[in-house]
């Protein structure tokens, strides 16, 4: 089932065009609210195009815009579509890399050359200050949601316990840091033990019954 549908001419509500974007219950409900103002935020870009390639309104008559009316624009697109956008982008790259995606492959998608797509990879994974904010909220989401029900938190150590069905036992006993929460599970990077790639882009699927906090505090004398 295709989750974008087109009305047009008399079907549609402004006579031009409706297009709707259709999310299942799980989608809904990881994106929560937020899936309306990213939907009146793409909203502006269409609008803003629009007004560029035509001079028109929304009503189809010449109308030149003020100062306001670009400032409302900038502000969607530039202060709170891009950062989004770009935070998804990156949080993307990183699973990539992590799920063993090669720097090829990366260059393939990215439309531009290897060394480019290596130095994008390498800058979202060890950069300075990564992830990033908006990388965090592409994965985590906003203030609203509830990322989850134990006490670990990132920058936390922690050692690993036991591993989800499937995962490599090789990683019991080893110990690292949470780096953050992300697709519902904990991310721990610098695992002791394991290959510098390991190391560097973490492990995911971990939950709090897999990890024990790791006590850094010096004893009082």
């Amino acid at each position: 089932m295709d989750p974008i549908t087109y009305r047009s001419g008399s079907n549609a509500r402004m006579g031009g065009v409706d297009i709707t974007i259709s999310l299942t219950p799980a989608q809904e409900k990881a994106l929560g609210a937020e899936a309306g103002m990213l939907a009146d935020w793409f909203h502006t870009a269409l609008y803003s195009l629009a007004m560029l390639r035509t001079g028109l309104n929304a009503a189809g008559e010449p109308y030149i815009p003020g100062p306001s009316d670009w400032h409302t624009m900038i502000n969607d697109l530039d202060h709170r579509l891009l950062p989004r956008l770009q935070g998804a982008r990156d949080a993307v790259v990183r699973e990539h890399a992590r799920s063993g995606g090669t720097v090829a492959d990366l260059a393939l998608a990215m439309d531009v050359s290897r060394s480019t797509a290596q130095y994008r990879r390498e800058t979202i994974i060890g950069g300075k200050d990564r992830p990033s904010n908006w990388e965090r909220w592409a994965t985590d989401g906003g203030p609203e949601r509830t990322r989850r029900t134990g006490d670990l938190t990132p920058g936390q150590r922690v050692r690993v316990t036991s591993v989800p069905d499937g995962m490599n036992t090789d990683y019991i006993g080893s110990e690292g840091t949470i780096q953050e929460f992300a697709l519902k599970s904990y991310i721990v990077v610098g695992l002791t033990g394991q290959s510098e790639r390991v190391q560097v882009l973490g492990v995911g699927g971990f939950h709090d019954e897999h990890l024990e906090p790791i006590d850094t505090t010096t004893p009082e004398d």
